[in-house]
């Protein structure tokens, strides 16, 4: 019975390491390209390390994301920039890097926005 219990706390012990990391800062740019569906984002605050990313300043709101999704993204962080608000960017600490060109692993994907 032990033996039972002990497989599922394993592998609940194993996701709880899949945390978000959150990053207060201002909108100091937004990119949009006419061939790329991803958008990069700089705050000017660096934010959390994620050794897997080769780009440690930006993050990126996700092509893997609906168009809707994205748009509302960029309105939130177009607006926030507008005004000088401060924004809060979750992202993943680990497997949670977006591709960019031939990089597999360039930018920080953003997660969600507050």
């Amino acid at each position: 019975m032990k033996k039972l219990l002990l497989l599922p706390l394993l592998f609940l012990t194993s996701m709880a390491n899949a945390a978000w990391l959150d990053t207060q800062g201002k909108v100091t740019r937004l990119i949009t390209y006419a061939g790329h569906d991803t958008i990069p984002v700089t705050l000017d605050t660096a934010g959390t390390d994620v050794s897997e990313c080769s780009n440690k300043a930006d993050f990126v709101i996700s092509q893997s994301i609906s168009p809707e999704g994205r748009a509302r993204m960029y309105a939130y962080l177009l607006a926030a920039k507008t005004t000088g608000s401060l924004v809060t960017l979750s992202y993943n600490h680990q497997n949670s890097c977006e591709p960019w060109d031939a990089n597999p692993a360039a930018y920080r994907k953003i997660m969600r926005l507050q």
